[in-house]
């Protein structure tokens, strides 16, 4: 009963640090993003979307959403990575139309 205890408990910590997010390695927090943040969807030929994201520290060009390793996270579609921030605390505040495709900016929730 213990062990069944104790790997309920391991396993219900890696799902909840495992959903956090990361850019580049580093964790968004609000020490190091203020309130907005901005999103740059790229799609691969599979359908699968990743984001490059602005969050104000560095170069955007090359700040993508990784895991806490820096290997690039790959989201099923662009509403799977939209859903993913929203339960992280962010909400799209404002959509922006360009030449090569859609911008989001996300306002944080709380």
């Amino acid at each position: 009963m213990k062990k069944t205890t104790l790997t309920l408990a391991l396993l219900a910590h890696t799902l909840i640090a495992s959903a956090q997010i990361f850019v580049e390695g580093v964790k968004i927090e609000p020490t190091n993003t203020g309130q907005y943040i901005e999103l740059d969807p790229l799609y691969r030929e599979d359908g699968r979307c990743t984001f490059r994201v602005d969050f104000g520290q560095s170069n955007p060009k090359e700040d993508f959403v990784t895991d806490e390793k820096g290997k690039r996270f790959d989201f099923r579609s662009l509403v799977d990575g939209l859903n993913f921030f929203y339960e992280e605390g962010w909400e799209v505040a404002q959509v922006s139309v360009l030449e090569r495709g859609r911008h989001f900016l996300l306002k944080r929730r709380y």
